[in-house]
């Protein structure tokens, strides 16, 4: 679902102003740690403090190159964009890598403060890293999925999509799951990999799109599919007229003991699906109230 550049606007402001406060923080260190004698003096006196001192320096430092790059990147992106509507997936993507990057700092800086250096502290671990590897190729492959989904115009927040027997609208795209809020209002977790793997429904791209409306009712009417497609067919001549609804079927939900369901499916353009549904709520109602009279 498109979104308004106004709010993407807003939430860059207020992470540049983040932005400036880190880089205050680490202009702050740096000059102690470089020009201020007490301080470093202070800092000799202390065992291991130094290392710590460098590897906040050095997470702080790539922190704020990583921020930049994807302030930047955001900024270009919003200003290209000539619509004032507009798809999240762009941002959420380069949000989730600069994610990605600064774990990767954090841990480099981690291993900084005990006097290693990471890069030969990662090389001492290879044949561990090897079998991490393996151990989480499907967790890998997510990750890299998930990001082709944020990257890609395939899927984005507040697409209503159909995978399987599942329908429902995506509220959000992690590295791993693809988030779907169901119609009956129960959340989905959807591995990324089964998204792009799997025959998947994007009602975005579909100008027409199938809606089923259920209802019930006592079996002692003894209401037809012929009997209700007459009384609702006349309220609905002028949709069909103009070809707003494009389908109108009437069909049997199921039979039980005191009562009958049936089921009613139009095809309809996605963005009047509101509008007819209200309609249709209030013509099964006067159906209903009819018969009960």
């Amino acid at each position: 679902m498109p979104q308004s550049k106004s709010v993407f606007r807003l939430a860059e402001t207020k992470k540049f102003r983040i932005f400036i406060v880190k880089l205050l923080i680490y202009l702050a260190l740096f000059l102690l740690n470089t020009i201020s004698v007490p301080f470093m003096d202070w800092v000799s006196a202390k065992p291991g403090l130094s290392n710590v001192i460098t590897a906040i320096l050095f997470l702080l430092g790539a922190n704020i190159l990583i921020s930049l790059a994807r302030i930047i990147t955001a900024r270009i992106y919003l200003r290209k964009q000539e619509d004032e509507e507009l798809h999240p997936n762009f941002l959420l993507g380069i949000a989730w890598i600069s994610n990605i990057l600064n774990s990767i700092v954090f841990i480099s800086a981690l291993i900084m403060a005990f006097g290693l250096k990471p890069v030969e502290f990662l090389t001492s671990l290879t044949i561990v890293a090897a079998a991490i590897a393996i151990v989480t190729k499907d967790y890998i492959t997510n990750t890299i999925n998930g990001l082709i989904i944020m990257f890609t115009d395939q899927f984005s927040l507040g697409d209503t999509i159909k995978i399987n027997d599942q329908k429902g609208i995506i509220k959000d795209i992690t590295l791993m799951n693809t988030v779907l809020k169901r119609d009956d209002g129960l959340t989905m977790m959807i591995p990324n990999n089964l998204m792009l793997s799997t025959h998947v429904i994007n009602y975005r791209f579909t100008d027409r799109k199938d809606v089923e409306f259920l209802f019930e009712v006592p079996i002692e009417y003894k209401m037809g599919l012929k009997e209700i497609k007459e009384k609702i067919e006349p309220k609905l001549s002028k949709r069909l007229e103009s070809k707003e609804i494009s389908k109108f079927v009437v069909g049997l939900g199921g039979v039980f003991e005191e009562k009958i369901a049936f089921k009613i499916i139009v095809g309809i353009a996605p963005e009047r699906e509101p509008e007819i549904r209200e309609e249709f709520d209030e013509i099964l109602l006067e159906l209903l109230y009819a018969k009960q009279g």
